[in-house]
């Protein structure tokens, strides 16, 4: 998969930190990802994976050099072509995920050391119009 995007933040991302992304699909894209990285080595401490061609959201994680159970939902309120709104939100337990402003999945942290988390990448092929990063108000 090519890399859209890729931010570091060497303070750690989680909990408290909120990525929104918004973008496009194009039309022969058939999935893309939202990884949050740890800074000890090839761990993926959030992996978000839409797949257009199955109507389905996987999520999971990459630790201890190996992945996890998935986690799937059968919402799928993307589209093809369509604008959408992606907010990844860390509190002290999940990431919460919104599509256009809907909450469509609650995934609990499988790592305990969030501070850990310091990057996040979005890979494929997408049409980003824009990436915030940002502090928040911890809600539950």
């Amino acid at each position: 998969m090519a890399l859209q995007f890729e931010a570091s933040c060497p303070q750690g991302l989680c909990p408290g930190w909120s990525l929104i992304l918004k973008g496009e699909t194009s039309s022969t894209a058939d999935a893309f990802e939202i990884n949050f990285l740890s800074d000890s080595g090839d761990q993926i401490a959030f992996h978000f994976n839409p797949r257009f061609s199955e109507g389905s959201i996987i999520c999971n994680s990459f630790l201890s050099s190996q992945w996890g159970k998935e986690e799937r939902t059968d919402t799928f309120p993307m589209e093809a072509n369509d604008p959408f709104q992606i907010e990844i939100y860390s509190d002290r337990e999940n990431f919460q995920v919104f599509v256009d402003d809907n909450k469509i999945i609650l995934y609990r942290h499988r790592t305990k050391h969030l501070a850990a988390i310091t990057k996040v990448q979005i890979l494929n092929d997408i049409n980003i119009s824009s990436v915030e990063i940002s502090r928040r108000e911890m809600y539950e």
